[in-house]
């Protein structure tokens, strides 16, 4: 799954749907939670993390994959009414917690699987089926969405870190191609070349060893913390071979790449955590969530519009500051878990300044000026 080329000659552009809902539900997803605000009959905190978790990101996953398939499978555009209809199944599941509670979930769940199945069968007809991995991690997701109503207040652990796990690895997939491929682009515009390639044995290694480490996490069972460590060495040695540091004059490029290095971050936290040393489970959770997945999406989405507005490598005004913003907010996260005067709300407008300056930097590619 490429990054998605040029598609001017499209008249629906999912992305300006779906990336414009996603940095709304970002916004709402922490600016009630510092408020103490929540619909009825549902914490703050389980807001927070249905708003970022279950909305945020599978937005993000539909405007990117529904942009990128019709190139990468050679396959038509989606149809404007297809875009609409599951523009309003997303706005539904964000609806239903202010309403019929019991719905929210469910929905959501259908949301994901929509999205996981028209994944199907593009990649199917065009014979691409490396990428059903894609797939099944959605599927996971849509698992763990689906799982709320059955499971008790327990689970509710067993419920985040799932759907956390499965985006984990949807960012391991595709980031993984779109960071060196943006890279090797870079560099090749500035006459540069990109380095050697890893082999694909240890491209699968690594690959089986972020799945046995988020396995282990998700089940918070025995043995995380060799398994972690050993995840934690490949995900780095992946991550160094793309050679972030010559991309170094290049914000937007700099903020994939350090999204991606809280992969390898988070599962040297998760290792200290494992083994008793003074990391909690919560610190090792805002890792991936606020340092992968919320910075990765964020760099994601930006490069994609530039890349359909045919300005690949511009810095729009206030991008700067979007990243920069976006970059603090996983540091200060856990920064407050060790240190009681650093609130968590400082991450979190950190977190909502981000995407409210992503919708301005970009508001005439997605269509909001």
């Amino acid at each position: 799954m490429t990054a998605g080329g040029d598609c001017s000659a499209c008249t629906h552009r999912p992305f300006r749907i779906f990336f414009v809902l996603a940095a709304l539900a970002a916004v709402a997803g922490v600016a009630p939670w510092l408020a103490g605000l929540s619909p009825a009959g549902m914490t703050a905190a389980a807001w927070h993390s249905q708003m970022l978790v279950f909305g945020m990101m599978p937005a993000v996953m539909a405007g990117f994959l529904l942009t990128a398939l019709p190139r990468s499978t050679r396959s038509a555009p989606m149809s404007r009414a297809f875009l609409l209809s599951l523009a309003a199944l997303w706005l539904a599941g964000r609806a239903m917690p202010f309403c019929y509670p019991a719905f929210t979930a469910p929905i959501a769940a259908g949301f994901i699987l929509c999205v996981a199945g028209v994944v199907a069968v593009r990649v199917i007809g065009a014979g691409a089926l490396r990428e059903i991995k894609i797939v099944l991690l959605m599927v996971a997701l849509a698992g763990a969405s689906a799982s709320e109503t059955a499971l008790d207040a327990l689970a509710v652990g067993l419920r985040l870190r799932l759907a956390l796990a499965a985006e984990i690895g949807l960012v391991a997939v595709i980031a993984g191609r779109v960071a060196p491929a943006l890279t090797a682009a870079y560099l090749a515009l500035h006459g540069q070349e990109c380095g050697p390639r890893l082999p694909r044995a240890f491209e699968a290694a690594a690959a089986l060893s972020l799945v046995a480490a988020l396995g282990l996490w998700t089940c918070d069972a025995a043995g995380q913390a060799p398994v972690s460590l050993v995840a934690a060495v490949l995900q780095a040695t992946r991550w160094l071979a793309w050679r972030p540091w010559r991309v170094a004059h290049y914000a937007g490029l700099v903020a994939v790449h350090l999204a991606y290095a809280w992969i390898p971050l988070g599962l040297g936290l998760n290792t200290l955590r494992a083994a008793g040393l003074g990391v909690s489970g919560n610190a090792v959770l805002h890792a991936w969530a606020a340092g992968t997945v919320g910075a990765m999406c964020l760099g994601v989405m930006a490069s994609m519009v530039r890349r359909q507005s045919r300005q690949a490598f511009s810095s729009p005004a206030g991008s700067r500051a979007m990243l920069v913003t976006s970059a603090a907010a996983a540091p200060l996260r856990l920064l407050s878990e060790v240190s009681a005067p650093l609130h968590p709300s400082y991450a979190a407008l950190c977190w909502g300044a981000a995407f409210l300056l992503f919708l301005a930097a970009y508001r005439r590619p997605l269509g909001l000026s």
